[in-house]
C-alpha cells in the first residue's frame, strides 16, 4: 500500500490516482495534437497511423477496440457542439505504477478539447523570428522521433525562445546541424530544391511533414532529406516550420536575414486542398 503527500496534505486514493500515473512519474507516454476543422479532424489517417506505429515502438498494447473508425468516433464525441476549430490531443500512457519495469503493458488514455480561433484552415501563413537554440541537442534513433510524453528538450528550447523574445527556436542535432523548432518540422527551401532533416537524423516524424513531402513535387520542388549545417538558413529563400495546429508557418527573421514567402504560401494552399476535399 502506498500513499501520496501533496503540499503537505495526504491525498486519499482517489486523488493520488493522476500523481501514480506512470505518465506523470517516468513520462511513459506518447500524445497526438490533432486540427479539427468544421467537425472533421484533419489528415486523421495519417495521425492514426503515427500513434499506431508509435504505441509498437514503446510495446504499447493497442486497444482492440481502437479500429481507425472507432477511435475517430470517440474523438469526435468529446467536440463541443458547434465548434468550428478546435485543437485536440490524445495522450495515451502505459498503465502501472512505480518502477522501470512495467507491470502491464495495457494502457489509459485522456482525450483534451481547446477551441481556436481560425480564418479558416489552415490560416495563412504564421510569421516567424527564430534563432538557433544550442543549449541542449537532440540525440539522433528511433525514439526521438516519437511524440513523446518526455518533453524536457521543447520546454527548455520554449522557454528559451520567451526569454529571447522570439517566436521558435531551431533545435540541433548532436552533430550541431539543424533538426526541426520547438512547434514543429523545419524545411529550407533554396531555389526549388525543398530541405528536411531525416528521421534518422533525430526529426520529428510529423504529420504535416509527411504531407509537405507528399506535395512538393507537385509544386515543382525537389525534395531532399538532409540535415543541413545552420550555415545554409543565411543562403535560404525560404524557411517553413510545420506542424498540424498552423501548417505552414514562415520564418521572416533569422538574425540579420530576411525571407520570402512566395512558396510557403503555395505549399499552404495545396495543405487546405488536401485536408478538407
Amino acid at each position: 500500500m502506498s500513499t501520496i503527500w501533496y503540499e503537505g496534505n495526504r491525498l486519499s486514493d482517489a486523488e493520488g490516482q493522476a500523481f501514480s500515473r506512470r505518465s506523470h512519474l517516468y513520462g511513459d507516454g506518447l500524445f497526438e495534437t490533432m486540427r479539427v476543422h468544421r467537425g472533421k479532424i484533419c489528415f486523421w489517417e495519417s495521425h492514426y497511423f503515427r500513434l499506431m506505429a508509435s504505441m509498437r515502438i514503446l510495446r504499447m498494447e493497442i486497444p482492440e477496440a481502437w479500429s481507425p473508425d472507432e477511435l475517430e468516433a470517440e474523438l469526435i464525441s468529446c467536440l463541443p457542439s458547434g465548434s468550428w476549430d478546435c485543437r485536440l490531443r490524445l495522450s495515451v500512457w502505459r498503465s502501472g505504477g512505480l518502477g522501470y519495469a512495467p507491470s502491464t503493458n495495457g494502457v489509459e488514455h485522456a482525450i483534451y478539447v481547446q477551441e481556436i480561433e481560425s480564418l479558416g484552415y489552415p490560416h495563412p501563413p504564421k510569421t516567424l523570428k527564430v534563432d538557433v537554440f544550442q543549449e541542449h541537442k537532440k540525440a539522433p534513433g528511433l525514439l526521438s522521433s516519437l511524440k513523446s510524453s518526455q518533453s524536457a528538450l521543447y520546454i527548455l528550447a520554449a522557454q528559451f525562445a520567451v526569454e529571447q523574445s522570439l517566436d521558435d527556436v531551431i533545435l540541433l542535432g548532436l552533430d550541431n546541424r539543424i533538426l526541426e523548432t520547438s512547434r514543429g518540422n523545419l524545411f529550407v527551401l533554396k531555389g526549388i530544391e525543398l530541405t528536411t532533416a531525416p528521421l534518422s537524423a533525430g526529426a520529428l516524424r510529423g504529420v504535416i511533414r509527411e504531407q509537405v513531402l507528399r506535395l512538393a513535387p507537385g509544386l515543382g520542388l525537389e525534395v531532399k532529406e538532409e540535415a543541413l549545417s545552420p550555415f545554409a538558413l543565411l543562403d535560404a529563400d525560404e524557411i517553413w516550420m510545420s506542424n498540424a495546429i498552423d501548417g505552414i508557418s514562415t520564418v521572416t527573421n533569422y538574425r540579420k536575414s530576411i525571407y520570402s514567402a512566395l512558396h510557403a504560401g503555395r505549399m499552404q494552399n495545396a495543405l487546405r486542398a488536401s485536408a478538407l476535399f
